[in-house]
């Protein structure tokens, strides 16, 4: 632009002197016609200051615009390069969320096991001779000695704020009474089974509803061997502990019965009961009493409901000629039990007692109780725990397949004393001995499905065990 305003400048110049010579040649100008070209070279003159100031000024909006752009230009690489660091960091920080997510529900799992080695001796009385018709006579048997295992690993996880569920593994066969495994079968791997599996509902405040193959849902005194501590009863239960008031309701399958033919026999073995309890403080201890009720349901006259066969002490019969073993009774039992703990030498002592009645007709042998007291508590470092106890059991007083399976060879018509005695040295392991004098067939009733005599038999059962937790 400024070359096009100086080339019309010089133009006017040129133009003013071609003017200028025609004058010279023809004759002087006039004034006027001088004045007016002045007035127009003043007027082109400001034309190029102003042309000359505009463009100054555009250069500077130009320059201006440039280092804007080159701004503009520098925050774009910038931003950029932030937004591919945070994908970066994005992918880095999701991998890490679900790490932890990860690590959340692990935390959510414990685990839990135990290991014991057991040595056992077992001296004992056996029946010799005899048939129908004549009994046998009683004489020692072999004395009988073992090395046992058992192993157990579990695992509790809390699903929801209100649901736990537990699953735990046991050594072991089919036996519901024992996951022990015996040593010295060609040194052969071991069964492993199911032995709790099990979803706990807190429903509110104390109330919990328990669902699957469980531990006994109802409170048991001291050590009472009523129930055996291996059996795990499968079905449902509801329980509640809250303030003084403690118990129990529950259902369980024992067997299936099922017979394609409706008129067969389909009516499942089963277990219903309930246990209602108060606890109260009482001499600086906490006493506990409680009543419970169970009714075997379709157990009479029924073989699927015994394991193996067997009635473990129950009256049995057999139809003609069948080998077949029944149940000939019902068991309707109730229960009642106390506990009273107190602190004496500075240590956790118990009194207790247990009794049970059959209450279902006809039967003779029915009544079961148990008496015994226990000092102390094996579970921190240096600390032990003596026990002694008494058990009287007849036959049909309790539910045979239910009963502790080392007292009186895990059968009811039995009686006989307990004692034990543990010591733990360092957390998590102790040293137990547990000394069973008991007596089987206690009636001195001839039972040819039991023992062919009409005598008792003597039965001594020693156990020494190492116990690790873990």
């Amino acid at each position: 632009m400024k070359s096009t305003v100086l080339a019309t400048a010089v133009a006017a110049v040129l133009t003013l002197s071609a003017a200028d010579a025609s004058a010279q040649t023809k004759g002087a100008a006039t004034k006027a016609e001088v004045q007016s070209i002045q007035s127009q070279m003043q007027a082109l003159a400001e034309r190029l200051n102003r042309l000359e100031s505009a463009n100054a000024e555009l250069k500077t909006q130009n320059s201006e615009l440039q280092a804007l752009a080159d701004r503009r230009e520098a925050e774009m690489d910038y931003l950029k390069s932030q937004t591919k660091e945070l994908r970066e960091e994005g992918a880095v920080a999701a991998n890490e969320i679900s790490k932890v997510k990860g690590a959340d529900w692990a935390t959510k799992i414990k685990g839990r096991g135990d290991l014991r080695y057991r040595s056992e001796n077992i001296w004992t009385e056996r029946v010799v001779g005899g048939n129908a018709t004549t009994p046998g006579t009683v004489e020692d048997a072999a004395d009988r000695y073992r090395h046992r295992i058992r192993a157990r690993l579990g695992f509790d996880a809390k699903i929801t704020d209100h649901v736990m569920g537990t699953i735990l593994f046991a050594t072991g066969a089919d036996d519901p009474r024992s996951s022990n495994q015996t040593l010295g079968a060609q040194s052969t791997r071991k069964s492993i089974g199911l032995d709790m599996a099990y979803v706990d509902w807190t429903v509110t405040n104390g109330v919990d509803i328990v669902l699957g193959k469980q531990t006994w849902p109802f409170w048991r005194p001291g050590n009472s061997l009523f129930y055996d501590g291996d059996y795990n009863p499968e079905g449902g239960a509801v329980k509640f502990d809250r303030g003084m008031l403690f118990g129990s309701a529950y259902g369980w399958w024992l067997s299936e019965q099922y017979n394609s033919n409706p008129v067969g026999e389909n009516s499942d073995g089963n277990v219903f009961g309930a246990q209602v309890g108060l606890k109260f403080p009482l001499l600086g201890g906490e006493t506990r009493v409680a009543a419970h009720y169970y009714d075997c349901g379709a157990c009479q006259d029924q073989n699927s409901i015994m394991f193996g066969g067997v009635g473990n002490g129950n009256t049995m019969y057999r139809v003609g000629t069948s080998t077949t073993n029944q149940l000939k009774y019902d068991y309707e039992i109730i229960e009642l039990a106390g506990e009273m703990g107190v602190t004496l030498f500075n240590q956790p002592v118990s009194f207790w007692a247990n009794y049970a009645e059959n209450m279902a007709s006809s039967v003779k042998e029915s009544t079961a109780y148990a008496v015994g007291a226990s000092i102390g508590k094996a579970s921190n470092p240096k600390t032990w725990n003596a026990a002694l106890w008494y058990q009287d059991i007849d036959a049909d007083s309790l539910f045979g397949q239910f009963v502790d399976s080392d007292f009186g060879d895990g059968r009811t018509n039995s009686k006989g004393l307990v004692f034990r005695g543990a010591y733990a040295p360092v957390r998590n392991f102790n040293i137990q001995a547990t000394y069973f004098l008991n007596t089987l067939n206690k009636n001195e009733t001839r039972d040819p499905l039991y023992f062919n005599v009409n005598d008792s038999l003597d039965y001594d059962r020693l156990q020494l065990d190492l116990n690790y937790k873990f």
